[in-house]
């Protein structure tokens, strides 16, 4: 749990003023994420993979070029030389979007928003009560939706999740 609460005060110090855009995500990942990982056993550290989404602050060379050197051959995005592509417009597949994204706007706008320092106070008060348990829950689900997606030839699945 110690672990945890690090990982949600980086990430928290990382977006509490930041404007998304290469070379901020850069920071984030040089500074903040290596104390993330700091934390990690190693063996956990060299196997591990990483996934990001779309986001245009992702891709810059200078992302890139830190990704390949971090995990070589271990990283999930977009462009031609990623390891591994992540296919276009498969949110059925992204815990962040199939999990985290809908339960976090659910409880953000259940009443509205005046400015942008109630929007991130409420971002960040979402985040912090999401459940370990459904955490788990939802990562756990990826592999189920991966065969999902591979028995339905990459087509529409989720209506065969139980």
């Amino acid at each position: 749990m110690l672990k945890l609460r690090r990982t949600e005060e980086h990430i928290y110090n990382h977006i509490q003023n930041a404007k998304l855009n290469g070379p901020a995500f850069l920071h984030f990942l040089e500074n903040e994420f290596e104390a993330i990982l700091d934390d990690m056993p190693l063996i956990d550290r060299a196997t591990r993979w990483f996934q990001l989404d779309g986001c245009p602050a992702h891709y810059t060379l200078l992302v890139r070029q830190w990704l390949h050197n971090h995990f070589s051959g271990r990283w999930i995005g977009r462009g031609r030389d990623c390891p591994r592509p992540w296919p276009p417009r498969s949110p059925d597949l992204t815990t962040m979007d199939f999990y985290v994204w809908g339960r976090t706007k659910s409880k953000v706008y259940a009443e509205p928003v005046n400015d942008e320092a109630s929007l991130r106070a409420r971002i960040l008060q979402a985040a912090q009560e999401i459940p370990l348990a459904e955490c788990r829950a939802a990562a756990q689900s990826v592999i189920r939706r991966c065969q999902l997606c591979i028995e339905n030839d990459g087509g529409h699945f989720e209506q065969f999740l139980k």
